[in-house]
């Protein structure tokens, strides 16, 4: 199993480089439409009370039934605080996963980290149904092979709650806090790049690594082994990787082939939103677990 080495979102959604404001971005995209509550009716004629369906306005498709307390937030009032540093940003893409959420992302603050680049992005995130929030998420994207960052450290959080849909004043606060985000996110990956890159390993430590993370013994079933082989092949192979030869050996070698491999696996299943269900899992959930970021780091 080889892994491809592109970003997440890549093959997903609609390219809107050249746009320079978000209203732009949703015109490019087609996401510039407006959704409304209307109350459920069944069969009978019955209003359901308290109980409503949000629907595109556009073509009727219904996203969600919510409660009355539910407010619909239009894609250009979640998201159009971002112009207010549109010039610290540049829009690559934009689009809607089959479950109706709808994501933005922006590349922003290239950055060097031990002779590495990074480049942050933003992905925003809106939705009509009663579960998804308003989301910004800063990811710091490893230039060489790509690999998303926002999963590696427990002590830092990568995103922000949208709360702000009404006036100027607030969409600026927005865009500051934003930034302050981003500065804390980059401030991190520096601070633990260096830690954990003079942080040898005991020799021979991969293998222990990945006999802890994909076991495979007699317990283990023949799906699970064979799964977990192809794990640990993909693993090794984003190890060895010539990116990493400065750093093999040490936990920050380590941190950088999980990355590698949890960013770019193949997705398992013959799903049509396989693709879709990885960026979202690498972009809004957390992947890494303490058990899993505490054996990739141990010390000798």
């Amino acid at each position: 199993m080889t892994n491809i080495r592109e970003a997440t979102w890549e093959q997903l959604g609609h390219d809107v480089t050249g746009a320079r404001s978000m209203e732009t971005v949703l015109q490019k995209s087609g996401l510039d439409y407006e959704v409304e509550k209307r109350p459920v009716q069944l069969e009978s004629g019955v209003v359901v009370p308290n109980r409503f369906a949000t629907v595109r306005k556009t073509d009727g498709h219904v996203y969600d039934i919510v409660s009355d307390r539910y407010s619909v937030v239009q894609n250009r009032e979640a998201f159009e605080f971002i112009d207010h540093i549109a010039d610290r940003v540049e829009f690559l893409k934009a689009g809607e996963t089959a479950s109706g959420m709808v994501w933005v992302i922006a590349a922003m603050e290239e950055v060097d980290v031990l002779g590495d680049r990074f480049r942050t992005h933003v992905i925003l995130r809106n939705g009509f149904a009663g579960n998804t929030k308003i989301t910004a998420a800063i990811i710091p994207l490893r230039v060489v092979c790509q690999n998303q960052f926002n999963h590696a450290f427990r002590e830092a959080t990568n995103q922000v709650r949208v709360l702000h849909v009404g006036d100027v004043q607030s969409k600026m606060r927005e865009a500051q806090e934003l930034l302050q985000l981003q500065a804390g996110v980059i401030e991190t990956l520096q601070k633990n790049a260096e830690r954990y890159a003079t942080t040898p390993l005991p020799k021979g430590y991969e293998e222990e690594a990945l006999d802890r993370l994909f076991p495979v013994n007699e317990d283990t079933n023949a799906y699970a082994a064979h799964r977990n082989q192809e794990a640990r092949s993909a693993f090794l192979e984003a190890y060895n990787q010539d990116d990493n030869t400065e750093f093999r050996g040490t936990a920050w070698g380590m941190i950088n082939a999980y990355s590698d491999f949890i960013t770019h696996r193949e997705p398992t299943g013959k799903s049509d939103t396989r693709f879709e269900n990885r960026f979202i899992r690498n972009t809004f959930r957390p992947v890494t677990t303490p058990d899993v970021l505490q054996t990739l780091v141990r010390v000798a």
